[in-house]
């Protein structure tokens, strides 16, 4: 009785449906007992109980549907309540439509590509994140040192990310008992992952098992299993062996790098991250270092070589801050020159960026004083049938400037979805460019004809002036010569009056 008197109680909009289904099925029952006992009915009577037995039946019907609808809706916000990392939307049509959804690649590292993977796991399930790997990741553990000569990298990170449970499983994977946490230990992630590695044979099978145990949204592979080295040539001539050193080297000698490339060539992708690049919808490349995270990934010839050749939509997300050290006073064209000069001239179709306000407080505030905000100067790029997106996508976290993953994540699924670029908000640079290029064209014709139309005028003023003067000079002639004509007449008159008085 308890129970059915907590639906009474007002904000659950069930009262409502249910008086309105008691009063339909009254006014039903009414119809149908009067019509028994009533032989002679008029027209009016008949078209009269018609329409109060049809109103009844589809005020049960419909009051009885919003009822159902408002008691779900009720049950399931509760449930979310309860548990913040489940969404009402998710609870109803999660798994089918997540499935359906587009293949997207994502290439990236560092905290951009977490970030930007909790966005993409609410509209698709078919996502692989390519993390970059590095033989000298002292970020990490260890923990597959001798297993695959491979390192964990960020994939713990993502893991929580595309995870349902992701609060708690991020908890989890980063936790260190107090008796552990020296360096020297792993991490509860990193002892799961080469638990996995060892039990399943490979790292891609591990991964495979790890996101059937974390219900992830998706899979993540390392972009090789293979050790790879990084190097970097500075603009001082020196070169850096080693992720680490060459963030910390930067750092120290403000050199900006020049170039990067693998100690080691020959390296192999991983087969699966060549598959999934090959079927993909959309890939993406970044959030994330550029140079350490992003286009690290790209010195792996297979994965440029397949990026290049694949049919899907290829995004770059440019960073919302440059990075101390690596990137500083980079443009947003800077960013996607520097990318194309790695996987290859003209290749991205669309960069997004941020065009959101980042002001001084907001840097003093989280902490962001040796960085600077990624400035937008489309001019400068060089791929000129590139659409460029522009957005707010500020969202503070502690001590950082991040995306907004959820904004971020929306975006990319229009740009998928879409198969015309109107149907965003996007600066088609080809057609800006090809329009400014008309305009100067046009000015110039129009300078050049104005030009030539002057230079006309100012010749016909010209012969004008001097028409005017050989018509003055004539002018002038024609009056001297009658007036010389005038004055001849004139002395033959007073000679002719002379004549007559003097014979007088």
């Amino acid at each position: 009785m308890k129970a059915l008197l907590e639906w009474l109680k007002p904000g659950a909009r069930v009262k409502r449906y249910i008086v309105i289904q008691i009063i339909s099925i009254i006014v039903l029952i009414f119809c149908v007992v009067t019509l028994k006992s009533t032989f002679d009915l008029s027209r009016k009577m008949l078209l009269a109980y018609i329409v109060l037995i049809t109103i009844s039946i589809f005020g049960i019907i419909f009051s009885f549907i919003l009822a159902q609808k408002n008691i779900l809706f009720v049950s399931l916000k509760n449930i979310s309540r309860k548990n913040k990392s489940i969404r009402v939307k998710k609870l109803l049509y999660g798994d089918p439509s997540l499935k359906k959804g587009p293949k997207i690649v994502v290439i990236g590292g560092g905290s951009g590509l977490p970030n930007l993977l909790k966005g993409l796991k609410e509209y698709t399930s078919n996502i692989t994140a390519v993390v970059n790997v590095s033989s000298d990741d002292t970020t990490i553990s260890s923990a597959m040192s001798g297993i695959d000569r491979v390192t964990p990298g960020d994939i713990r990170k993502c893991i929580a990310a595309l995870s349902t449970s992701e609060s708690d499983i991020g908890s989890l994977l980063t936790f260190r008992s107090k008796e552990d946490r020296i360096e020297d230990r792993n991490s509860v992630g990193n002892d799961i992952i080469t638990a996995l590695i060892e039990i399943t044979g490979s790292f891609p099978k591990a991964i495979d098992k790890l996101s059937e145990i974390f219900n992830m949204q998706g899979k993540i592979y390392p972009v090789t299993t293979q050790e790879i080295i990084l190097c970097a040539g500075l603009e001082d001539g020196e070169v850096v062996v080693g992720k680490e050193n060459i963030i910390e080297r930067v750092k120290e000698t403000k050199s900006p790098i020049k170039q990067i490339f693998l100690k080691d060539g020959g390296v192999k992708a991983l087969p699966d991250v060549v598959e999934a690049i090959r079927s993909a919808n959309v890939i993406v490349l970044g959030p994330g270092a550029l140079y350490t995270s992003v286009a690290s990934s790209l010195l792996v010839e297979e994965v440029s070589k397949a990026i290049v050749r694949s049919k899907a939509k290829k995004v770059y997300v440019a960073n919302i801050m440059n990075q101390p050290g690596q990137t500083d006073g980079y443009t947003l064209a800077r960013y996607i020159n520097e990318i194309e000069r790695y996987i290859g001239k003209h290749v991205l179709d669309y960069a997004i960026v941020n065009n959101g306000e980042i002001t001084e407080e907001m840097i003093k505030d989280f902490n962001q004083e040796d960085s600077t905000p990624v400035k937008i100067d489309l001019e400068n790029i060089q791929n000129r049938a590139i659409s460029v997106v522009q957005e707010d996508l500020i969202l503070t976290a502690k001590n950082a400037i991040i995306h907004n993953s959820e904004r971020l994540a929306e975006i990319i699924m229009a740009i998928t979805n879409s198969k015309k670029i109107g149907e965003l908000n996007i600066v088609r640079i080809k057609k800006k460019h090809m329009k400014n290029q008309k305009n100067m064209m046009d000015k110039k014709q129009m300078a050049s004809t104005l030009k030539s139309v002057k230079e006309k005028v100012a010749k016909e003023k010209k012969e004008i002036e001097k028409i005017k003067e050989g018509h003055a000079k004539k002018a002038q002639k024609v009056v001297k010569a009658k007036d010389l004509k005038i004055s001849a007449k004139s002395d033959a008159t007073i000679d002719k009056i002379k004549k007559k008085i003097s014979k007088e």
